[in-house]
This record gives structure tokens, C-alpha cells and sequence, in this order.
């Protein structure tokens, strides 16, 4: 851009912004302050979603608010696995087994590198992915989704895109913080290499399996190991300092996180342990992204999250790196996969599919 055309922009831009504070009436001191108040408005279910969805998040409603911003006091590992052990008992009717009824998979749990493994089959493997493996990371900010339901959203990806699938059931943050998590991805990525070429391997998940998935491939790189074919990066928890701007503007919008105080903040300081939270392979959004394989981001307009997708997204683009951005109208934290068969959920595994069968 010249000079010439550089300084008439920037006189267009000022006489805008003059013209817009006149024609809204505002002042010097409104102009100054470093805030403004929002006035106080009631939500409900967006009414561009399925009916499955809008249905299952008005029945929820707000009724995440309490537990979701409740301050743990004293030993936050202890107050976690307490958290932990409510869900489990949610939970309990969860199994191997229902996962494949509901998929139409096959599970087998196993162990790759010593680490705790579910490999997923769906029922018929997409010709297009005959030698293509995917390894899952699930979420639960760390500390919950272990066990059975670590395999849930494999399951999900496996019978959507017809690939075989390797959940990894890694060690949570109550367990052990970083980097065992992390070493437990690695350890199985590098077992997979024995019998894929990278480049037949895609690397995905939700949440703080998105924050693994980046964490991974930066570590991957630092290892010299040859990274995934792409990524799946779901709403990725990726700034643990939770410094984007939807952790503000979507906070009690998003009616499943909620708000990052109170648990959530918890479930970072006992992940990170005598870790900062600024390390790259905690929080990605620090990390270098160059020489990223190709990834598929997914979030919702309400998540609390968005923030770090779209930050993440850019990031990645910045790099150089081929993206696909799938941000889904009302969606809060995750509700993509909230109704299996929604179009919320076929719209956002459908477009996966489509995503791994250019890339893999």
C-alpha cells in the first residue's frame, strides 16, 4: 500500500468515527471511559437451531450456572475429583456397550505404549480412509471423561466418517498433571507410527481434546517426529489464562461451560501443576504454529470458547496453515455433538468427513 493511499484511509476513518459520535449523540466522557454497562436481558434457546437441540438446551436452561462458578476452596485436586465422582455417578448407565448400540461400532479396549487405549471400527471403513487410522483425545477440561466415555466421541467420528478410530484414554489431571497427558498422546501417536505413515494419520477432539491435539503436534515438532496428515480441533480450550474476548461476552450466554471462574479456572492451575499457564504445550494458543498439518476447527456463535477457535484459527492462517472454520448459529460450549443425528451434529462430523478425505 503507498503512502498516498494509506494517509486518505486514514482520513476516511477519522471522519467516520466523528460522524458516528455525532450521529449517536455521544460525549467526551463517554468517549474516555474504558467500559460500558450491558443492560440485563433473558435468553433463550437460539431459534436457529434443530428442534432436537433448541429443545435439549432450553430443558437445561441454567441449570449448569451454580455448579459451573462454584469456588473451590482449599485442595483444588481434591475438589475436582469430587466433581469427578458426581459425574461419574451421572454417568454410570454409560458404557463400552452402549456406545455400540448407538453407533453401530465395534470397541475393544487395549493398550498402546502402556497407555489405555479404546479402538473403534465402524461397521463398514470408508474406502477412502482403507489404511487411515484417527486418534482421539476427549474432553473434560483435563480432569473428567475418562473411562467409557473417552470413547464416546470416538465412536461418534468413527460411524460418521467410516474411519477406524483410537481413543486414547489419557491420564487425567487429578491422576497426574502435565505433561502426563500429553506424554500419554505422544507416546501412542509414536506407537502409531510403526504401522501408519503420518501422513495417514489424523489427530482430533473436543475441548481439552482440542488442547491436546495443538499440544501434540507442537511437541511432535519439538521431537523432530513427523506430524498428522490434519487435525480436528474442537472448541479447544487453548488459552488457560482465558484471556479471549468470548470468555466475557459469552459468559452465562454459553448455558453448558458457563463461565471459566470457579471450576474451570481449578481444572487449568491442577492440569498446568508447577507449570505457567503460558507454556506452549498448556496453553497452544502460545505456541508456533508453523508447519501445521491442515486442521478443521468447529465452535458455536454462544460458546464460551469462540474466542480461543477463532484465535486459534487466525493464528493458524497466519502461518500459512490450510484451515476450515465451522462456527455453528447458538451453539454454546461443545452442543455440536450434544443430539447425534441433529443437524448441528450430522453438519459438523459430515463436514469432518469431508475435511479428512481431502487430506488424508
Amino acid at each position: 500500500m503507498s503512502f498516498s493511499k494509506s494517509k486518505v484511509r486514514i482520513t476516511m476513518f477519522r471522519s467516520l468515527f466523528v460522524f458516528l459520535l455525532s450521529f449517536f449523540g455521544s460525549n467526551s466522557g463517554s468517549v474516555a471511559s474504558e467500559g460500558w454497562v450491558v443492560p440485563e436481558k433473558q435468553l433463550s434457546a437460539a431459534s436457529g437451531l434443530s428442534d432436537e437441540t433448541r429443545q435439549l438446551l432450553t430443558v437445561l436452561g441454567a441449570s449448569q450456572f451454580d455448579k459451573r462458578k462454584m469456588t473451590l476452596d482449599g485442595d483444588l485436586r481434591q475438589g475436582l475429583l469430587g466433581i469427578a465422582e458426581q459425574a461419574m455417578l451421572q454417568q454410570k448407565d454409560i458404557t463400552i456397550e452402549t456406545h455400540e448400540s448407538q453407533f453401530g461400532v465395534k470397541i475393544q479396549t487395549s493398550e498402546m505404549a502402556a497407555v489405555k487405549v479404546y479402538k473403534i471400527s465402524p461397521t463398514q471403513i470408508n474406502t477412502a480412509f482403507k489404511g487411515r487410522i484417527f486418534m482421539h483425545a476427549h474432553g473434560g477440561g483435563h480432569f473428567l471423561g475418562g473411562g467409557a466415555m473417552a470413547a464416546q466421541e470416538g465412536a461418534m467420528i468413527a460411524a460418521s466418517a467410516g474411519i477406524e478410530v483410537v481413543s486414547v484414554d489419557y491420564t487425567l489431571s487429578t491422576e497426574g498433571p502435565f505433561p502426563a497427558a500429553l506424554n500419554d498422546l505422544v507416546a501412542v501417536y509414536q506407537e502409531l507410527l510403526k504401522t501408519f505413515p503420518a501422513s495417514a494419520i489424523a489427530v482430533g477432539g473436543t475441548s481439552a481434546g482440542g488442547n491436546l491435539t495443538l499440544a501434540t503436534v507442537l511437541k511432535l515438532k519439538e521431537l523432530k517426529l513427523k506430524v498428522p496428515g490434519a487435525l480436528f480441533v474442537g472448541t479447544p480450550n487453548a488459552d488457560l489464562l482465558f484471556t479471549g474476548d468470548s470468555i466475557i461476552t459469552n459468559e452465562y450466554v454459553d448455558n453448558t461451560l458457563v463461565t471459566v471462574e470457579g471450576m474451570i479456572r481449578a481444572s487449568a492451575k491442577v492440569y498446568a501443576g508447577e507449570y505457567e499457564l503460558t507454556n506452549p504445550l498448556i496453553s497452544p494458543l502460545y505456541g508456533d504454529f508453523s508447519d501445521f498439518p491442515p486442521t478443521y476447527l468447529v465452535s458455536g456463535t454462544r460458546d464460551l470458547l469462540l474466542s480461543d477457535t477463532v484465535k486459534v484459527h487466525r493464528k493458524l492462517r497466519d502461518a500459512g496453515v490450510e484451515t476450515d472454520l465451522n462456527i455453528f448459529e447458538g451453539i454454546p460450549h461443545g452442543a455440536y455433538l450434544a443430539v447425534p443425528g441433529s443437524r448441528e451434529f450430522n453438519g459438523a462430523l459430515g463436514d469432518l468427513k469431508t475435511f479428512l478425505q481431502r487430506h488424508l
